[in-house]
């Protein structure tokens, strides 16, 4: 007998496209949504299974008077994904809504979001907007989410909360400001049906400049959930997500793979939630972590901590790796990883963006770029890691995937394995070494010599459509990932647009 595997993708094709900018799959005046128009996604989906896969996504429009439509059966080889555009979901073209995935085989799923004009039928002109998130395989009745914003310095978030059950159901959501609580239930959600919580919906939440805090959603039926960051400006250029935590998620020791304090012109903050009912206090050890190619950063091999004590039941904190912030213990340049130890269960995610001085003197063209990603419980590491997309010289785009060894032990022998969508050919790195505590990245690896490949090397010919990988990484130490997604060339690229990332999956051996 064959088992059905289930990704809930929370937002898998909310505002699936607006064809045209005349037709915003968001209305530009409602409090709920992201600004402005062209709002469009794709979905990667890769098999992490033992042998091929057949799956279905169904879709389910937001108003529950609208049928699901379902894809044909799709078939993917074993740990080959495989991309899922708006026009291969049989949705309509004002679709906002949510989706699940089922297969006779595990999955895992990345989702992007975005506002680039595509082609004529993806994205509004002038849109650069990008983010992506992991699609859920583990809802639960309780969400978390570290960070939530209305108009604070002029960003808010929208939260897209799916019911994952089997009934329909409400959802309670409490909002935990520095200018005071607040909260929201929403009209009852049917089942795999999705809605939208934004603070802007209560007046009585704080904004602006006491507009910053946390949330957590609860409900009686399993639920996903999402976060957009975003701005208000039209169209978008803008746009931070992430996946919204279980209890599961939760843990006293919780692992950030990449921290930038002004390193690359780039800082982070890590913004820590305590998800337990009473108060914990939190300790950040940094590690200063070497480049891909070797070369020492300003912080190197050097170790740093930061602390919070007494970080109240839901509330959330921030670490900001700026050199003029006082809660900053790491040297300018620094390039490391940080271990989060509390005295109870917390989640965390990291934001990383421009300085603003950078910006203020024409780098990057003014543009600011940020993205964010989940940091990952201490339970969750494992010596397999599936990372869904991973694009090199893509459409002058590439992918960074940065890997930590969250073991006790150094790790001696971290392989990653990229396989290529379409032809299904892999290429597998030599094993690497990664210290305890410490991470690696692979880059732009169809540059790297014969040596770093073990048999046939990535060519470096590859691009656009040849160049966009699924990966598999193996370890003899529990490791994590982030997979971050940037224009080519570096820092020179004639294509702009936001940065994004996702973080990887943590699978069994």
């Amino acid at each position: 007998m064959k088992h059905k595997f289930q990704v809930v993708v929370a937002l898998a094709i909310v505002a699936v496209m607006a064809f045209t900018s005349m037709a915003p799959a968001f209305a530009q005046d409602s409090v709920d949504d992201m600004p402005g128009g062209g709002w469009w996604t794709g979905t990667q989906v890769q098999n992490v299974g033992t042998t091929g896969a057949t799956l279905t996504v169904t879709s389910y429009d937001m108003d529950a008077s609208v049928s699901p439509v379902s894809t044909s059966p799709i078939s993917l080889a074993k740990d080959a994904s495989t991309t899922l555009l708006p026009a291969d979901l049989n949705t309509a073209d004002d679709f906002q809504g949510s989706a699940t995935i089922s297969s006779d085989q595990p999955l895992r799923a990345i989702v992007n979001t975005t506002n680039l004009l595509s082609s004529p039928n993806y994205g509004v002109s002038g849109g650069l907007a990008a983010a992506q998130y992991q699609g859920v395989n583990n809802p639960d009745t309780e969400v978390n989410f570290p960070l939530a914003k209305n108009s604070f310095y002029g960003k808010s978030t929208t939260f897209y909360v799916q019911n994952a059950g089997t009934n329909a159901t409400t959802f309670q959501a409490d909002f935990i400001f520095i200018g005071g609580n607040c909260s929201i239930t929403t009209p009852t959600v049917q089942p795999n049906r999705m809605t939208v919580i934004s603070a802007a919906a209560n007046s009585s939440c704080p904004s602006g400049n006491n507009g910053l805090g946390s949330l957590k959603v609860t409900s009686s039926e399993p639920m996903a959930g999402v976060v957009m960051e975003h701005g208000s400006e039209v169209p978008a250029v803008q746009l931070q997500s992430t996946r919204g935590f279980a209890p599961s998620d939760a843990d006293t020791a919780v692992y950030a793979p990449i921290i930038k304090s002004e390193y690359g012109n780039r800082f982070t903050g890590l913004q820590i939630q305590n998800a337990t009912t009473g108060p914990v206090d939190v300790t950040v050890t940094y590690k200063g972590i070497y480049s891909q190619n070797g070369a020492a950063t300003n912080c190197a091999g050097t170790s740093y901590t930061s602390s919070k004590s007494g970080l109240a039941s839901n509330e959330s904190v921030t670490f900001v790796h700026l050199t003029s912030d006082s809660t900053n213990p790491l040297p300018a340049g620094c390039l490391a990883s940080a271990t989060v130890s509390a005295t109870g269960n917390v989640v965390a995610i990291v934001n990383e963006s421009f300085v603003k001085s950078f910006l203020d003197n024409g780098g990057n063209g003014g543009r600011q770029e940020a993205t964010t990603y989940a940091a990952f419980a201490g339970n969750s590491g494992t010596a397999k890691i599936s990372a869904p997309l991973f694009k090199e010289n893509s459409y002058k785009k590439g992918t960074g995937l940065q890997v930590q060894n969250v073991g006790s032990a150094n790790a001696s022998s971290v392989v990653a394995t990229f396989i290529q969508s379409g032809s299904g050919t892999s290429y597998v790195t030599n094993p690497i070494s990664i210290a305890a505590g410490a991470a690696y990245t692979f880059l732009d690896v169809r540059n790297q010599a014969a040596s770093f490949w073990n048999g046939t090397a990535m060519p470096s010919s590859v691009s656009d459509s040849s160049g966009v990988f699924a990966v598999v990484v193996t370890a003899d130490q529990p490791v994590v990932a982030i997979a971050n997604e940037t224009t080519y060339p570096i820092g020179r690229s004639e294509k702009q647009q936001d940065k994004n990332n996702y973080e990887g999956f943590n699978l069994t051996p």
